[in-house]
């Protein structure tokens, strides 16, 4: 707890949107923040820039096992900091590792699509995703594989909001109204 002019105010918890790959987590994240006036911090964005290259390069060179060791020291420090808006990398959230100190440090949305939507995005964004590359008929049916596995995951959430024809403002109103209707802010 803090003090501010005499009175005692709890530490801000996080916000950590959840979802998959291209569900939108970064546009709405970014508008979410804008909105209610607190940092924001997109985990690949933030690991990028402390390993100085893509995570495509990174997991390419030294594996996607060195790719989550890196993660969860950002994911940590990210917790401990309080305060934000985050866009989590999309396997974070489904890792039992995670869960309990997420919903501990704050609330956790789940963006989300249907299918059909979910794979035009991905097809579209696949550039620098190292889960996509290949021949894309292969990088969706693992995409689809590895979605359907992470879904009950995902569903943990405190809510979810489909993010199908939202532009990000309108993605960030609903989270920041049904999140003060949960008194998660």
């Amino acid at each position: 707890m803090a003090k501010k002019n005499g009175k005692i105010h709890k530490p801000l918890k996080n916000i950590y949107l959840c979802g998959f790959m291209c569900a939108g987590k970064t546009s709405a994240g970014r508008a979410l923040a804008r909105l209610l006036r607190r940092p924001f911090a997109d985990s690949d964005e933030l690991i990028e820039r402390r390993l100085g290259r893509t995570i495509n390069d990174f997991v390419n060179k030294n594996g996607l096992a060195a790719f989550r060791r890196e993660e969860a020291a950002l994911v940590n420090e990210l917790a401990a900091a309080g305060g934000r808006v985050v866009a989590l990398g999309g396997g974070v959230y489904p890792s039992r590792r995670w869960r309990g100190l997420l919903e501990r440090t704050g609330a956790v949305v789940l963006l989300t699509c249907r299918w059909p939507e979910l794979l035009r995005r991905l097809e579209l964004g696949r550039g620098g995703r190292p889960l996509l590359a290949g021949p894309w008929p292969r990088a969706a049916a693992r995409a689809k594989k590895l979605y359907s596995a992470r879904l009950p995951h995902y569903r943990r959430a405190a809510f979810a909001l489909d993010t199908a024809g939202l532009k990000p403002a309108a993605a960030a109103r609903l989270i920041k109204e049904r999140l003060a209707a949960k008194e998660k802010i």
